[in-house]
């Protein structure tokens, strides 16, 4: 015996909330709702696969086309730089003393990403739409989503390393956080992190249902990524009492120049010859640091949006330039909330989810709601985006057509660049393409 699960039935007026539309519609233009504007639309550009390695791209994004060839994986070899010594004099020789080329491996993976909607094929509940044309609507309604939902998956590869799609089945990875993370009122030196060994060995993730966002906690008897970011999170507002010690300003900006640029030697992007990464700066945070009453906001040292070049100035939201930073204004920025207790602490990591589904914390910080703000830096290659199946349409019908039901769907997934040294499998890695920093909101 076979049986048929039809598709969920499509919504009236009466379920819309808009039985005040029925026959008293004077525009028949139909209005869709503002959302956030995403600042990752133009930052993108595309990486060609070569198998005989490459290097990494003048891009924040690797954009790989390659088939899956029947494969849920792919490994993309890239050339390490050269770094032992050279042989001088007439005494030492360069024969028997070459350097082997190096490669790293970036391991790359996609999944399937769709999502349906309901609707009516014919009757009176058709009828009563139909002259609104709510439903042509939908194709437009699925790209809106789709681009937002990307937006989110790129947030969430910067700060946890695989997007959404990559943790379900058949691909189930683990979210971990990204190994650079910077607290702001915090030296350099103190920066949260993982322990050396740490990261391959990470499986800290407590899946939690979206929006509401993923705990995570360390293993027991561990103290890998969460305690360490728990105890520099406490350290730069004295214990969760003072949070105005931590939020962004022109200290932190100098500071954090350095150290990608310096420390950990993130690859820069060109832009019209200058060395660049890109820091997205939440958008409750620029407010503050445009605020010229605020003590060690930018003031005097802002370069004006004026004086950007012109790739630059055509970023959008862009707010100017500190040093090789690039700062661009996110409204759709993740928050983190820290819970449990010293030895034990937890996580809570929350995104703006597309439309107005924000399942972020917006209340104010307190001792008894230590919630922070996400900024994110970006080099060249700090994410790779892997399209087997660009977005496509499909239909469902049951009730001789009265309820259908259109689909979207796309095969892709959207990851930081975290590279494999030496040989596959030997866990030692490296990821120095991303960080993200970690601030509190400030009061406005």
């Amino acid at each position: 015996m076979s049986y048929v699960t039809k598709v969920n039935p499509a919504n009236g007026l009466s379920a819309m909330k808009a039985t005040a539309l029925r026959m008293k519609a004077y525009n028949k233009q139909l209005a869709t709702e503002s959302v956030l504007f995403d600042c990752f639309e133009k930052l993108s550009g595309v990486v060609a696969v070569d198998p005989k390695g490459t290097t990494i791209p003048n891009s924040i994004f690797m954009k790989v086309s390659q088939p899956a060839d029947g494969t849920h994986e792919m490994v993309i070899p890239l050339i390490k730089s050269l770094q032992e010594k050279a042989y001088m004099g007439n005494a030492e020789s360069m024969l028997g003393n070459e350097e082997n080329i190096r490669l790293k491996h970036l391991t790359v993976y996609y999944n399937e990403i769709k999502k349906s909607v309901a609707q009516f094929g014919w009757g009176i509940d058709f009828n009563d739409l139909s002259y609104m044309n709510v439903y042509g609507r939908i194709t437009e309604l699925f790209t809106r989503y789709f681009a937002e939902l990307r937006g989110r998956r790129i947030r969430e590869s910067l700060v946890l390393t695989f997007a959404e799609e990559l943790t379900k089945a058949p691909i189930s990875k683990k979210q971990k956080f990204n190994p650079n993370g910077v607290v702001t009122n915090t030296a350099v030196g103190a920066k949260a992190g993982y322990p050396a060994d740490a990261w391959a060995a990470d499986t800290t993730a407590t899946p939690g249902t979206y929006p509401d966002g993923t705990t995570f906690e360390d293993p027991a008897t561990k103290d890998y990524i969460v305690e360490s970011i728990g105890d520099a999170l406490s350290a730069a507002t004295t214990g969760f009492t003072d949070f105005s010690d931590a939020v962004l300003n022109v200290d932190d900006l100098l500071r954090l120049e350095y150290w990608v640029s310096h420390e950990i030697l993130m690859e820069p992007i060109m832009m019209d010859g200058q060395p660049t990464y890109i820091f997205t700066v939440p958008a409750n945070t620029v407010s503050h640091l445009l605020n010229p009453s605020v003590t060690k906001s930018l003031g005097e040292v802002w370069k004006d949006v004026a004086a950007l070049s012109k790739p630059e100035a055509s970023i959008p939201l862009v707010l100017g330039r500190v040093g090789s930073l690039l700062l661009v204004k996110d409204s759709r920025y993740p928050t983190i909330t820290v819970g449990g207790a010293d030895g034990d602490w937890t996580l809570k990591v929350a995104f703006q989810q597309p439309g107005r589904n924000d399942g972020r914390n917006h209340t104010a910080p307190a001792s008894g709601n230590k919630v922070f703000n996400i900024g994110l830096v970006m080099g060249a290659g700090a994410l790779v985006e892997w399209i087997v199946n660009p977005l496509k349409y499909a239909t469902e019908s049951t009730e001789y057509g009265q309820l259908l039901g259109k689909g979207a769907y796309t095969c892709a997934g959207i990851q930081a660049a975290v590279f494999d040294e030496d040989t596959l499998d030997d866990d030692t890695y490296q990821q120095n393409t991303s960080a993200v920093v970690l601030m509190a909101p400030p009061t406005l």
